[in-house]
């Protein structure tokens, strides 16, 4: 409760003085209270406070898949053992819905791939990815890369805007994507699966790898 003065009559019935005031048991100041109550919040958490967003914290991985295997076709084997490249985005707390996949130019199927041969959420199975990509033969190599959400986020914009391809595009399209975004600064853009693997083994950024099902569960399991 806020303190009242009143002004009091002074001894010997003399007229009321401004400056003399009666004052009862002491109650408590506004004054008081505001600095009551700032002391106070200041003990407390900072709830109800703006926080801003995490940049820069690290909430997912970047999966890189290079497919060197012939393709059985007598021109692309002479060319190089070149085959297909694609890449995936695995969110670390395990939530399927921030998934995405990429697969220009490629022949994997999901009902929910779209012309842009990208895939979002729950219908990403990296391990069916790698499967269909092992048909071809051993050679396929999966490389996972730190990345942040704003350069997830980048890449993921890329691959919108570059869309699904055509005949031919899928390492032109992922180097595209990928290059100079974080771990992928010095990747340059290339037509080729094995310059592009070639690439991102030279970087020597990549925080694990997987080349069968086995330990490519084993690297999605590691934080």
């Amino acid at each position: 409760m806020i303190r009242i003065n009143k002004r009091a009559a002074p001894p010997f019935r003399g007229e009321p003085d401004d400056d003399l005031y009666e004052t009862g048991a002491k109650s408590t100041t506004a004054l008081e209270l505001r600095d009551f109550g700032e002391e106070a919040n200041s003990r407390l958490p900072n709830w109800g406070r703006e926080r801003g967003r995490d940049e820069g914290v690290e909430v997912a991985d970047t999966y890189v898949m290079s497919n060197t295997n012939p393709s059985g076709w007598p021109i692309q084997a002479l060319l190089g053992n070149n085959m297909h490249s694609g890449l995936f985005i695995i969110p670390d707390n395990g939530d399927a819905e921030g998934r995405f996949l990429y697969d220009p130019s490629g022949s994997y199927m999901s009902k929910e791939m779209g012309s842009g041969r990208a895939l979002y959420g729950p219908e990403v199975s990296p391990e069916d990815y790698l499967q269909y990509q092992l048909r071809d033969g051993p050679n396929v190599t999966v490389r996972k890369f730190a990345t942040t959400p704003e350069e997830e986020a980048e890449i993921i914009r890329r691959a919108d805007e570059n869309g699904g391809g055509g005949w031919a595009d899928c390492t032109t399209l992922v180097s595209k994507a990928v290059s100079g975004v974080g771990p992928f600064r010095g990747v340059d853009e290339t037509d080729w699966p094995v310059v592009l693997d070639r690439q991102l083994r030279g970087l020597n950024r990549h925080v694990d790898e997987a080349t069968d099902l086995e330990s490519l569960r084993r690297v999605l399991k590691k934080p």
